[in-house]
């Protein structure tokens, strides 16, 4: 057990990049990915979050530099894992507010799409499983849950649903009590049904759906 804590051994890793207006507001977009570093971790004999953050380097470029970003890794080891741990990466980056004139704030989906699929070609060899849509609906109400702690998974309600099935693909409508929306994503990466893009919209924003 103290070997594999020391050594830093992770069976387990999830990602997440978050985008906001400024590195002190509340994300308006988050992405999430759960991969399965083992095999590249035995490489060097623990975990390593270079080459996550190598494949992660084009979304910092996109905020504009250092200012813009920060960057967390942790790693929780349990004993009655054998002290195998899990590896939490967190990139939160600051996209700046819409122009004046008009306009939007960059949009970080396609760039993390290709992040997220760097990762999964590099670390993540196994074959992906589809998800069912209670499988689907569970999973989109907790990525809801990690990207934003305040709120309340269990208080969340369904508003709408589409499954894309040829692109393996679902998409959610949650609303939360006090007219907070979500819009949620799965299988933003291909060969990574649990990848999830995480919008939250405010008040009187309308998306019909968040699609590639």
């Amino acid at each position: 057990m103290i070997t594999a804590l020391r050594k830093g051994l992770v069976d387990g890793l999830r990602v997440v990049v978050a985008g906001a207006r400024s590195l002190d507001d509340v994300p308006h977009d988050v992405y999430l990915a759960d991969l399965a570093p083992a095999a590249a971790a035995a490489a060097d004999g623990g975990f390593d979050e270079v080459p996550y953050l190598e494949c992660l380097e084009p979304v910092l470029e996109l905020a504009g530099g250092a200012p813009s970003w920060v960057v967390d890794v942790s790693r929780t080891h349990r004993g009655d894992r054998g002290g195998v741990g899990q590896a939490h990466l967190s990139v939160l980056i600051a996209v700046g507010a819409p122009p004046a004139a008009g306009g939007s704030v960059p949009d970080l989906t396609p760039v993390m799409r290709s992040a997220f699929s760097r990762m999964v070609a590099q670390f993540a060899p196994a074959p992906p499983v589809a998800l069912a849509r209670p499988d689907a609906l569970d999973a989109a109400v907790a990525a809801v849950g990690h990207a934003y702690p305040d709120v309340d998974p269990g208080r969340l309600s369904l508003t709408d649903e589409e499954h894309h099935a040829d692109q393996g693909q679902w998409s959610f409508g949650l609303s939360a009590p006090g007219a907070t929306r979500f819009r949620v994503l799965l299988g933003l990466v291909p060969g990574l049904p649990g990848s999830a893009h995480v919008h939250r919209m405010p008040l009187g924003e309308v998306v019909d759906s968040v699609g590639p």
